[in-house]
């Protein structure tokens, strides 16, 4: 149950300075508000404030927030015997080699999902290892370890994603960066989420011959080729 204001106070003050006793490894703010919400310590008082805001009001200056302005989501909690170095890691980290671009059409769909299921003020979380699977509300405390919370800035409730060819291309380029971002604030390689050759077979034979046919086109070609009705009732059949 929610703690009193002081105790989140004291217990969030606690849990940053253990964290960098034994490491200068930036402390993500992604992964203390996972610690909190797993031990459910979050104060009595917190009303609508994020995690960041409570921080700034309840544990300044002793604690700060910190991230760099190429990559505002990837926020790290530091003491201030601390803050130049973390800032200085998490410089070096972002200016390192670009990673490898994000395609939508070569993740596990409900990898996907988790980033575009709507839901109604609950935490959504995917499972990080084969056989994928996303989670809505809280995972079971012995299975934590096994999934990823997917924060509500990096998601886009109500997107279809079925058929990812038929995204228009500023949705996918938006899915694909909060993808993107989303792995940098977790320190993952987006690589592990990709469907094996096995799930591309099932989805590929389990599709019509119009779906193929969308597939095969480019993202803006498709959202304009338009079938005569005929033609596209004797593709839609086919398998």
């Amino acid at each position: 149950m929610p703690i009193s204001p002081e105790d989140f106070q004291q217990r969030i003050k606690k849990i940053v300075q253990d964290h960098y006793v034994s490491t200068p490894t930036p402390l993500l703010l992604a992964h203390l508000g996972s610690q909190i919400e797993k031990e459910d310590l979050w104060p009595t008082d917190r009303g609508q404030r994020s995690l960041k805001q409570l921080i700034a009001d309840t544990c300044s200056p002793e604690l700060a927030v910190v991230f760099d302005r190429r990559s505002p989501a990837y926020v790290a909690v530091v003491t201030q015997e601390v803050r130049a170095a973390v800032e200085a890691l998490i410089a070096e980290k972002l200016g390192e080699k670009d990673t490898p671009p994000v395609r939508v059409e070569e993740l596990a769909r409900p990898f996907l999902l988790a980033f575009c299921i709507d839901v109604k003020n609950q935490p959504v979380y995917v499972r990080r290892m084969r056989p994928f699977r996303y989670e809505i509300g809280h995972v079971q405390a012995d299975k934590a370890t096994e999934y990823v919370v997917v924060e509500p800035e990096f998601r886009r409730p109500g997107l279809r994603i079925d058929n990812p060819h038929l995204l228009s291309i500023s949705q996918r380029r938006d899915l694909e960066n909060l993808i993107q971002k989303w792995a940098i604030v977790h320190s993952l390689d987006v690589s592990q989420f990709s469907r094996i050759e096995d799930e591309k077979e099932t989805l590929d034979t389990s599709r019509t011959a119009l779906d193929r046919l969308m597939a095969a086109q480019e993202p803006d070609v498709a959202q304009r080729l338009i079938l005569p009705a005929d033609i596209a009732l004797i593709l839609a059949k086919m398998r």
